[in-house]
């Protein structure tokens, strides 16, 4: 019905390139039908567009779906890479480690040349037997949602919409039982999933307080430091910043030492002079002790068995199944 404030209210958003793209009727009754709910966009910017209604069954409003399409790729951000472990590459790894001579490591007596060339032996069987993979990154949050719940879903809608125009009582109640039972089984669902998850987790309260955060709506974020201002300067720069954070943490404990040590000067503090002057007793002669075979690889066992690994990527999942085939270096290291 057009009026003289919609009429101002349209010439009002075209002043800024506005148009209401919503002609359909977004609440609706046994008696009557009105558009109250719009989608207000820039149709310059965005030509290829639809928008329809959504019969949600909550309430006599419906939702309105709004789709435009546009040329950004999206499937890239889903998109992680990962090393490819399973029961083949890590058959081919204990296969390439067992036909290893290790001749550059035993001829050697120098350790930080022998560990070296351990590692670069290593890592090369390493990234051999694991190639790097690009998988997209697991959606937990509603694994729950299988296709009889869809259906039944479906079914719950059209339902809704039938009721929305009937006054039939043995509809309703039936309506309401429907809601009822698909309640139950959408708790059910749920329950099931995250005891599955958690279950098949080999690190339970990380798994649980993912769970935690998913079901709180908590996302993960990094956050780029862009500006570092220092005595009154902005640093953009990042390598600045980086380098700027390093000489702080580096320099912060002999500054804070200085002034708990009377007249010594920073410039001459070094972590020698800081032990001599905290330290009246001598200290304790270093004793280097010599582990068995036995002690190292219970040491190695006793790990969490995880697949997270640090910068060197070698997991400690990776590290217990070549435990036995590192032994004997380890013990040519000591």
């Amino acid at each position: 019905m057009e009026n003289e404030q919609k009429r101002h209210l349209g010439n009002l958003l075209l002043m800024y390139n506005l148009t209401g793209i919503v002609y359909f009727p977004t609440r609706i009754s046994h008696s009557s039908a009105t558009a109250i709910d719009n989608f207000i966009i820039d149709i310059s910017c965005f030509e290829d567009y639809s928008v329809i209604p959504l019969a949600n069954d909550l309430s006599d409003h419906d939702a309105q779906i709004l789709t435009i399409k546009t040329s950004v790729q999206n499937q890239s951000d889903r998109l992680k890479t990962i090393r490819k472990v399973d029961k083949h590459t890590i058959n081919e790894f204990i296969y390439a480690l067992s036909n290893e001579s290790w001749d550059n490591v035993f001829n050697k007596n120098d350790v930080n040349f022998v560990f070296n060339s351990f590692l670069n032996t290593f890592k090369k069987n390493f990234h051999s037997s694991f190639p790097l993979i690009r998988t997209k990154s697991r959606n937990y949050k509603f694994n729950w949602i299988t296709v009889g719940i869809k259906t039944s879903c479906k079914r719950k809608r059209e339902l809704f919409i039938l009721l929305r125009n009937s006054n039939n009582l043995a509809l309703k109640q039936y309506y309401k039982k429907y809601c009822k039972i698909l309640g139950k089984i959408i708790k059910e669902a749920k329950r099931m999933t995250i005891s599955k998850r958690i279950s098949k987790s080999n690190n339970k309260p990380k798994t649980t307080w993912n769970l935690i955060n998913d079901l709180l709506g908590k996302q993960h974020s990094t956050q780029d430091i862009l500006k570092l201002t220092i005595d009154g300067n902005h640093v953009t720069k990042q390598h600045s910043i980086a380098n700027a954070l390093n000489k702080y943490f580096l320099t912060i404990i002999d500054k804070t030492k200085f002034h708990s040590l009377g007249n010594t000067k920073p410039d001459n503090l070094t972590p020698y002079s800081y032990l001599d002057q905290c330290s009246t007793d001598p200290l304790p002669p270093m004793v280097f002790k010599s582990f068995s075979t036995q002690e190292i690889l219970s040491i190695i066992k006793s790990l969490n068995t995880k697949n997270s690994s640090s910068y060197d990527e070698i997991s400690t999942k990776v590290l217990k199944i070549s435990a036995k085939y590192m032994l004997s270096i380890n013990l040519h290291l000591q």
